[in-house]
């Protein structure tokens, strides 16, 4: 009676760690799939860093700034002698 229980306890024992063994390789697999999935998407993040990154300085360059000014807000360039002082009205209302 011992030897048999001995037996099935065993084979219980050996059967559940096959078990562990098979959970264990099923998540280490999800995990690697996880793993490829997040650097993915870095290296996703890491080129639209890069390509914002780049489209910032366009942007910044002062061709650029002058090209958009002129195009999109309709300024143009003015001579010194176009500007014309105004005085402060506060500081006028302060004299009377």
């Amino acid at each position: 009676m011992k030897k048999l229980t001995f037996i099935v306890l065993f084979c219980g024992v050996n059967i559940f760690l096959i078990f562990l063994q098979i959970d264990k390789k099923g998540k280490n697999t999800a995990l690697s799939y996880e793993i490829q999935r997040k650097e993915r998407e870095l290296q996703e993040l890491i080129q639209q860093k890069e390509h914002l990154t780049n489209k910032l300085h366009v942007l910044k360059n002062p061709s650029t700034i002058k090209e958009f000014a002129a195009e999109q807000l309709n300024m143009k360039k003015i001579k010194l002698s176009q500007i014309k002082l105004l005085q402060d009205q506060s500081h006028n209302d302060n004299d009377k």
